[in-house]
């Protein structure tokens, strides 16, 4: 439409009021008319007719179902409808597990077979940026679609329900904490613990920190100890060498550790413990080695 100079100077005046009575309608007298006309008659209907109601839940069902297999086809990875069992403790095999959101677009993602039955620890060690938590988190990710019912990214896999599903990954103490990191770190596991059966599933990310090696070797191994005891599904992500040596010693629990070539990670795992760090090869790649350190102390004149 086009407005005369008469007419022109009102359509400010105009969209303004045409936007208020619009957002009016839609704000305070489109619910009310929609309520009383369709959706109190469609709920009273399903309240009255059970056919009606299970229909409508039917839709929904379908509806998520055909989201999985959608989400399974469109994946450049191999997806199964895993095994489903709900026996008395957990347990979780699969060969040829991928992380599903990381590895979602990416072809090139390293796969690895993971058989927790009967272990109740695993422990996984090894330096930094070789995938141990990436395989973790890949477990928990896959334990989900499991229960949900969904496709898993493995080639076979075969999973327990869990009852109870905890991942404790590090974190610090803040001003309203009262016992420092080590407390903070230690109330978060004692919480896991007191919920955990023999059908949980626990993975640790490190486990108490914190505090002196000699005092973290003793309550780790305290901790684990009886984590073993209720027969559950336990993993442990740690670089503490002592700690897994002194469980394989009294034959508890599988080690696992990540695999490096050329001091290069292949992103896959394989029995053993890691006694290798490369906290110094880490340092140089974010130029914060001893000659980064000290070429920038020589730069700023303080040496």
């Amino acid at each position: 439409m086009e407005f005369d100079s008469a007419v022109s100077p009102l359509r400010s005046t105009a969209g303004l009021g045409w936007t208020a009575a619009y957002g009016f309608y839609c704000m305070a007298i489109k619910p009310v008319r929609d309520t009383g006309n369709f959706i109190e008659p469609l709920r009273e209907k399903c309240v009255a007719d059970l056919h009606l109601g299970r229909a409508i839940d039917a839709i929904g069902m379908i509806d998520t179902l055909l989201s999985y297999h959608r989400y399974a086809s469109d994946v450049c990875h191999p997806m199964v409808l895993p095994k489903i069992s709900d026996e008395t403790h957990h347990f979780f095999e699969a060969a040829g597990l991928k992380n599903p959101i990381t590895a979602q677009d990416n072809i090139d993602f390293i796969p690895n077979s993971i058989h927790l039955n009967g272990a109740k620890l695993t422990f996984l060690s090894g330096p930094n940026s070789g995938g141990k938590t990436t395989l973790c988190k890949s477990i928990v990710h896959n334990q989900l679609l499991a229960q949900m019912g969904a496709y898993v990214m493995a080639e076979k896999a075969t999973v327990n329900i869990a009852d109870i599903i905890r991942y404790q990954a590090p974190k610090f103490d803040g001003l309203q904490d009262t016992e420092g990191r080590f407390g903070t770190e230690l109330a978060r596991t004692r919480d896991i613990f007191y919920t955990t059966t023999p059908k949980s599933l626990v993975i640790f990310d490190e486990l108490a920190e914190g505090t002196t090696y000699e005092e973290q070797l003793d309550q780790a191994f305290g901790i684990l100890s009886d984590f073993y005891s209720i027969g559950n599904n336990t993993v442990l992500v740690t670089h503490n060498h002592s700690l897994v040596a002194r469980f394989k010693n009294a034959q508890k629990g599988q080690a696992l550790q990540v695999e490096f070539v050329d001091e290069e990670p292949t992103y896959r795992v394989k029995p053993g413990i890691s006694k290798v760090s490369h906290a110094a090869k880490v340092a140089r790649r974010i130029d914060f080695s001893s000659e980064d350190r000290h070429k920038h102390m020589v730069t700023k004149g303080y040496r």
